[in-house]
């Protein structure tokens, strides 16, 4: 069975340090604009929700990719091949949850689970994401999270929306001191 990197977002705090991380791995400095994840931040309810891919079972970007630069590898994992990609930007339309950016020369990037080691949960120490094989639970949560779909915008558009819909469903409790999930 695959695993999935999954959203826990009453656990995250906002600190950013898996988004750092992440651009630290993927582009050799700290980054945070080119990082594949992005933190939402809604400090007027003092939650933040974390926006991966979720390298979907179908996934709409390869669909929308006509140069054939985006596939799935071996495990599952929605992978862009920058030597085919031509910077059209069609699967940065596509991808219905924001997850894929382009560099300046239109080169896409976007989230390849560090080769099955992702970075961002190895720094994130609240548990606000994790990467394993998924129980019935976390199938739940998956397709729950997943469900939020948009086509409207560009991808932080669609990255707020997603934000918005995981948070609405969240588990919300209030927040005490020694409180970690």
């Amino acid at each position: 069975m695959e695993k999935h990197l999954l959203v826990f977002p009453n656990r995250c705090t906002g600190c950013n340090r898996c988004v750092y991380a992440c651009s630290a791995v993927k582009e050799g400095l700290f980054m945070p604009s080119k990082a594949r994840l992005r933190i939402n931040n809604f400090p007027q309810q003092g939650y933040s929700v974390p926006s991966v891919c979720f390298h979907c079972p179908k996934p709409d970007c390869l669909e929308a990719c006509k140069e054939g630069a985006i596939f799935k590898n071996e495990r599952g994992v929605v992978v862009i091949d920058a030597a085919r990609c031509t910077g059209c930007g069609d699967c940065v339309a596509g991808c219905p949850y924001g997850m894929i950016e382009q560099y300046g020369s239109g080169t896409a990037y976007k989230c390849d689970l560090c080769g099955g080691n992702p970075a961002c949960v190895a720094e994130c120490h609240f548990g606000a994401l994790v990467f394993k094989e998924p129980d019935a639970v976390l199938r739940r949560l998956r397709g729950q999270q997943m469900k939020q779909r948009s086509r409207n915008g560009g991808a932080d558009d669609k990255r707020h929306a997603l934000a918005v819909a995981i948070l609405e469903k969240a588990v919300r409790v209030p927040r005490t001191t020694g409180y970690m999930g």
